[in-house]
């Protein structure tokens, strides 16, 4: 089976905005998958960030290929692409650091 094609600039712009590493590093450091409200309390009170806002960086972040997302009930979950991350040259350890 053929890896999935990955956009590396679009991983790239995605990872360019603050806001959006900071959420990656944070579900990094969670363990890899986290769930929307978690990082969205987290992200709106240290960032001062409405909700919508966050919801759109998320968004970027899943089209991007940066970040898979898997509802789970009414709720979601947010992990890494680590494979498309990896291919893209992307070392996690560095953002969580």
């Amino acid at each position: 089976m053929a890896p999935k094609e990955i956009d590396i600039v679009a991983i790239y712009r995605a990872l360019g905005d603050e806001v959006r590493l900071g959420m990656v590093g944070h579900i990094a450091r969670s363990g890899d998958s986290a769930a929307s409200c978690t990082v969205v309390s987290s992200c709106a009170s240290l960032l001062a960030l409405s909700q919508p806002t966050i919801s759109h960086h998320f968004a970027k972040l899943v089209s991007s290929g940066v970040l898979i997302e898997q509802k789970q009930g009414v709720q979601k979950i947010y992990s890494l692409d680590r494979e498309a991350l990896t291919r893209a040259g992307v070392d996690i350890d560095k953002i969580i650091n």
